[in-house]
């Protein structure tokens, strides 16, 4: 909740921020919680907005986790995929930093990233940062909340929402008070080389109270673990990432706000980090490293205004987001000429998105609630893939170049209507228009002329979305609910582009749709201390979309068919005092395919790629005082069922089957706190990612195991 902020009720269903008197920098000092006194907020406390509009957890009609600034900590989230096993059905592959896909309730179209969008809506605040790039790795720094909202999220997010939505929601600027804080953190990890990291924010007001700039910067190193004895090389596996935000806050005349702000965080890694060959478990027989980059740059701008019927919000942002990655391709293209000793696969991704909304929300108290708004973005992605011998060395050539614009538009809106004091119905819907245009050329590497590629499609359609709540006391909520998703379609590359081949590739891939239908709860239980969430779902997905390769390594996206998902989901959070807190996760699953189309092999009897059939995690923290100082004690676990890794369930490629788990113990005194805390801590090799390399994976078996068991000590202090 912003700062000069409060709320008050309306209603049992609904509240409104309002305007409260901005206490002066000392005041907010004399009552500013110190480390000794910070617990965990309350779960009935915590206020989300992922529904795109301000409404208490506990009461709340939909599948929402939440994990506070604190849980984060507590956690040793320095990225989501550290957390994200807290927070029920979430996956995360593990090609590495920058480089993984975010898979929700199970819903997973392979673990390779192309031209389909990514399922799983991927946010910044209310600015989304990803189209089909992998997951940029931005780091937990100087964040508010994480928010999973589960199911498709078509009607109020639009194409690419169909596992749901993850928002990172950064701390505000603060108007009221001088803040800062400066950490460091160092970890050595057994069998590989040393990691560490630094992070400093500041918060500084502005204009008597009625301005501020917030501002994080960070860097931090995470030391290979990976070998590789043909290059006679350790550690290979080496990343480096560093960043920082910026943002301000003004509070105008006329009860404006206007909230702008720029990130920036960069990512490069000196390899990859899976394994191939008999030379071990943490070893690579590869004649060429695999460094790979990711450079993320997102400057946004929002106004809104609350007004005595309805509030107004107004965004706009661009996204400059940029990937470069190499794969050893000795010998796959052996028939278009180059070096049988060392070559190269190298692929360039340039995406730049613009994209501005406006939402108008009701505020009003009374049976009814609304909101409506519009949508418009523009991207614009170059791709260019070369073919490089690396030795002896020698010039590039090119494999492909390509460019695709995607614009979409799109209206929304959502009423919901109090039948009774208890029973509330929810409709809404989202009318969307997208288009593909599509350039490509430079075909180089084919063994006969290509004509160049221009294509373009378009999309028009209706997302709609119903629901049915019970609220039995306003925490106790029970709601059926039906919500739609979708993806625009796009064009592939030639199949001859890499070379003689033949095999043949579809020049388009079709728009897929899911429709997902759930019931679900919230109840608390012995006054709050114990909160009991869950859901029953089924989905129907059709036309699924997949990213998957040629037998030369070369990308194509398919629709390989239908498929399903039917499981049960539920999360447990126990207070019995101040002192601990048990949470526990479950979800039960059953992804398919339920029709295969003949354009790819797939398998209707081993799953969706890389979800598993089961997954859960649990964690316990305690608070203690010792004399003047704060103690926490922590720990956690989580479990991955087996599954496979693509669709024909072939190459021997099984994974998962293992649990990790990690171990923390913190110190807090007045203004410092130190952390020490162990890492997988069994030790578990368990295969997250089966290959990494789509040009050898038939050479050799390929796994990605956890990084092996890391001790750290990490170093606080605010100010």
């Amino acid at each position: 909740m912003p700062a000069g902020c409060g709320f008050e009720v309306l209603d049992p269903k609904s509240f409104r921020v309002v305007a409260r008197p901005l206490a002066t920098p000392v005041q907010a000092a004399q009552r500013a919680p110190t480390p000794d006194s910070v617990t965990a907020p309350r779960l009935d406390e915590l206020v989300v907005t992922a529904e795109k509009r301000p409404e208490l957890l506990s009461h709340t009609a939909s599948a929402i986790s939440v994990l506070s600034a604190t849980d984060v900590e507590a956690l040793g989230g320095r990225s989501f995929d550290e957390i994200a096993s807290q927070a029920v059905g979430v996956a995360v592959t593990n090609l590495g930093s920058g480089r993984n896909k975010i898979f929700v309730r199970g819903l997973s179209d392979g673990s390779f990233t192309g031209k389909t969008q990514s399922t799983v809506g991927l946010y910044l605040g209310d600015v989304p940062i990803t189209y089909n790039a992998p997951d940029p790795d931005l780091r937990l720094a100087d964040v508010d909340r994480v928010e999973v909202l589960r199911g498709p999220q078509g009607t109020l997010y639009g194409s690419g929402s169909m596992g749901g939505i993850v928002r990172i929601v950064p701390a505000r600027p603060d108007p009221t008070s001088v803040l800062g804080s400066v950490s460091a953190e160092a970890m050595a990890t057994q069998h590989g080389g040393p990691s560490e990291g630094l992070e400093a924010m500041t918060n500084l007001p502005l204009a008597d109270g009625r301005a501020a700039i917030r501002a994080v910067i960070y860097t931090d190193e995470s030391g290979g673990y990976i070998s590789n004895p043909v290059l006679g090389l350790n550690d290979v596996n080496f990343s480096r990432r560093t960043g920082g935000r910026i943002a301000g806050l003004a509070e105008l005349p006329d009860g404006w706000e206007l909230e702008g702000g720029f990130a920036h965080q960069s990512i490069a890694t000196a390899d990859s980090q899976y394994t191939q060959g008999a030379d071990g478990s943490l070893s690579r027989d590869a004649a060429v490293r695999e460094p790979f980059s990711n450079d993320l740059s997102e400057l946004g701008l929002t106004a809104q205004h609350s007004g005595a019927l309805a509030d107004l919000k107004v965004s706009a942002a661009y996204i400059d987001h940029a990937l470069e990655t190499r794969y050893d391709a000795t010998g796959a293209f052996r028939a278009a000429g180059g070096s049988p000793l060392g070559q190269a696969f190298d692929e360039d991704k340039h995406i730049r998105l613009w994209e501005t909304e406006g939402l108008l929300s009701s505020n009003a108290p009374g049976p009814w609630r609304w909101l409506a708004g519009g949508f418009v973005s523009l991207s614009n992605e170059m791709d260019e893939a070369f073919l490089q011998d690396v030795t002896p060395p020698g010039p590039a050539r090119s494999i492909y170049q390509r460019r695709d614009d995607l614009s979409e538009a799109a209206i929304y809106g959502e009423i919901a209507y109090d039948i009774t004091a208890k029973i509330t119905a929810t409709a809404g819907a989202r009318w969307f228009a997208t288009r593909v245009d599509t350039r490509a050329g430079d075909f180089n590497v084919a063994d006969t002329p290509i004509p160049d590629l221009h294509e373009h499609l378009t999309d028009t359609g209706v997302a709609p979305k119903f629901r049915v709540s019970y609220a039995a006391t306003p925490e106790f909520v029970i709601y059926a609910q039906v919500q739609e998703g979708y993806r625009a379609g796009g064009f592939n590359i030639p199949a001859a582009a890499g070379g003689p081949t033949t095999e043949s590739v579809s020049p388009q891939f079709k728009p897929d749709h899911l429709w997902n239908y759930e019931i679900g709860a919230g109840l608390p239980l012995f006054d709050h201390k114990l909160t009991l969430r869950g859901a029953i779902f089924h989905a129907d997905w059709n036309g699924l979309q997949t990213d998957q390769r040629l037998a030369s390594g070369l990308p194509m996206t398919v629709n390989i068919g239908d498929g399903s998902n039917t499981g049960v989901e539920g999360e447990a959070d126990w207070r019995p005092d101040a002192h601990l807190q048990v949470r526990a996760n479950l979800l039960l699953e059953d992804p398919k395919i339920t029709r295969a189309a003949d354009v790819f092999p797939a398998r209707r009897d081993i799953g969706l790629p890389g979800v598993p059939y089961e997954m859960g995690a649990a964690d316990v923290r305690y608070h203690w005082r010792i004399g003047r100082f704060e103690a926490e004690s922590m720990a956690q676990v989580a479990y991955v069922g087996r599954s496979y890794l693509t669709f024909d369930g072939g190459l021997g490629n099984a994974m998962g089957g293992y649990a990790s788990g990690r171990v923390a113990a913190a110190l807090s005194a007045d203004i410092w706190r130190a952390t020490l805390f162990v890492d997988n801590v069994a030790d578990e090799r368990g295969n997250t990612f089966a290959y990494g390399n789509p040009f050898s994976r038939a050479r050799a078996t390929q796994a990605t195991p956890l990084r092996p068991r890391t001790l750290g000590l990490g170093l606080a202090r605010s100010f």
